[in-house]
């Protein structure tokens, strides 16, 4: 089904408004960055409205066009700056409690294997359910659970450490 039509234009609406904040927040706590964020989830819809074909499950594709977009992004940035050039020097548009809470939050997860990392951001900043996240990894519930609840694990004994 190409979205070009009226119908599939309010249908992306519809998606923007179901999930633009879970997307937004799921890419800030990646990203530690407000306009990044933004831009990120907008390339996300761009890139569905310009589909010519409507994805099986949008939510989960949406989700790992962002998830994807942020990991470049994160790379691109190590290539330019330190960690501590980007914590030293916080944006001034951005707000300083969110960006504080980003790096405490983001510190304990790089301690955290990807996998399970990963799919605790998910999980918590993007509202997924388990089985959304396992559709969207290609992976089992079972296993998405396994990460989840071993990575929740690893930081409590990282943080009574």
């Amino acid at each position: 089904m190409k979205l070009n039509s009226k119908t599939n234009i309010e249908q992306l609406a519809e998606w923007i408004d179901e999930w633009q904040e879970q997307l937004f927040r799921y890419a800030f706590f990646r990203l530690g960055n407000r306009s990044d964020a933004e831009d990120v989830v907008q390339e996300a819809f761009l890139k569905v409205a310009s589909a010519t074909i409507k994805p099986d499950n949008p939510k989960a594709y949406l989700f790992r066009i962002v998830a994807n977009r942020s990991i470049d992004i994160l790379r691109e940035r190590s290539r330019l700056t330190t960690l501590e050039e980007r914590i030293a020097a916080p944006s001034a548009s951005d707000d300083w409690e969110a960006q504080e809470e980003y790096r405490r939050i983001e510190q304990l997860l790089r301690r955290l294997p990807e996998q399970q990392s990963e799919v605790i951001r998910l999980h918590i900043h993007g509202s997924l359910k388990f089985t959304e996240i396992a559709e969207m990894l290609e992976t089992p519930a079972s296993t998405v659970k396994s990460r989840f609840t071993s990575g929740i694990e690893r930081l409590k004994q990282l943080l009574l450490n």
